[in-house]
């Protein structure tokens, strides 16, 4: 099976730490959105998509992606996602999104990432050691668990 993650990791690198502790443990393909005009999906049964929250969502990137791409039928998709406070699902927009092109998503997969977007610039940020070794631990896990289950 082929597995590729796209992502996207433009503040504090949170989500890209995440999606290379993945890559060190499990064979999968790494493209971040904002440096690759085009990303050929073909080859690929399995597609991670993962992002810092932005305003309650995914990156902007990440949505336009979303929308402007066309999805094989046989594909799937798995959902990861930063935040400095992890009180909510933040893929929900995202997974809509995906519902309405017939793309079947197998889950999603959260965790905190060091946060210093407005008021929290203020007292130093927050969540600041993460993610961490046991963050980037479960995030391994959570994509073996949907290989397996694939």
């Amino acid at each position: 099976m082929n597995v590729v993650i796209l992502y996207t990791s433009v503040h504090h690198g949170n989500t890209k730490k995440v999606v290379e502790g993945i890559a060190k443990e499990i064979k999968v393909d790494l493209y971040d959105i904002c440096k690759y005009k085009e990303i050929n999906l073909d080859k690929y049964d399995l597609i991670g998509l993962a992002s810092g929250v932005f305003y309650h969502g995914l990156h902007e990137q990440m949505n336009k992606f979303i929308q402007k791409t066309t999805f094989a039928g046989k594909q799937k998709v798995f959902l990861i996602t930063t935040c400095g406070i992890a009180y909510r699902d933040y893929t929900k927009e995202a997974k809509k999104m995906l519902s309405a092109k017939g793309v079947q998503v197998l889950g999603s997969f959260q965790c905190r990432g060091f946060d210093t977007f407005g008021a929290f610039e203020k007292i130093g940020g927050i969540a600041k050691d993460h993610p961490n070794e046991n963050d980037i631990k479960n995030a391994q896990e959570f994509v073996n668990k949907i290989i397996e289950n694939y």
